[in-house]
């Protein structure tokens, strides 16, 4: 369909570009679906193309437009190709998605920093192991997620140093003044 095609019958003469709007808005009574709007707009259009190539045309083309866009609407609720249809639940409980394993570092994380972590951090480290994302996680420990990021990062630090040592460290290594403490 060419961008200014010309609809013609007796007096009247409507261009395309001016139709279509008409039908979407026709069409848009009856679906809430944009895709489905478009394609009853444009089937409307269409048949008004093809009666006027067959010298059928309608003597008043926006009202014919108009209500051949809202029956095709109405076909289009009808037909099978707009329906939702509703998924068997025996199919469901077939294909379930199986249990994720926790990843095999976050064991070895907790076992071996867990207890060497400052309290603040040992909340960070369950829920970023139990929560399914940051903000969730952040939500359950009462943290901002930049907060969280940045205690989940010093918990990433320190599990990192560990595995380097092969050994579990010392919980207070990144306090800048250790280096400076008094011995006992």
């Amino acid at each position: 369909m060419t961008e200014r095609q010309v609809s013609s019958h007796g007096p009247t003469t409507v261009a395309t570009d001016e139709l279509l709007p008409i039908a979407y808005r026709s069409a848009a009574r009856v679906l809430r679906r944009r895709l489905l709007v478009e394609e009853a707009g444009e089937r409307a259009v269409h048949l008004l193309l093809l009666a006027t190539l067959q010298g059928t045309g309608p003597e008043h083309p926006k009202a014919w437009v108009r209500r051949v866009a809202y029956r095709s609407a109405c076909a289009l609720l009808r037909s099978d190709w707009s329906r939702t249809h509703s998924a068997d639940l025996d199919e469901i409980d077939a294909n379930q998605a199986p249990y994720r394993q926790p990843r095999p570092g976050v064991a070895f994380v907790r076992e071996h920093l867990g207890d060497h972590l400052d309290p603040h951090l040992k909340p960070v480290l369950q829920a970023a192991v139990t929560c399914n994302g940051t903000r969730a996680a952040a939500r359950s420990c009462g943290l901002a997620p930049r907060d969280f990021r940045r205690r989940l990062d010093t918990i990433s630090r320190r599990a990192r140093a560990m595995l380097q040592h092969g050994s579990p460290i010392d919980p207070f290594a990144d306090e800048a003044m250790e280096p400076f403490a008094l011995a006992p």
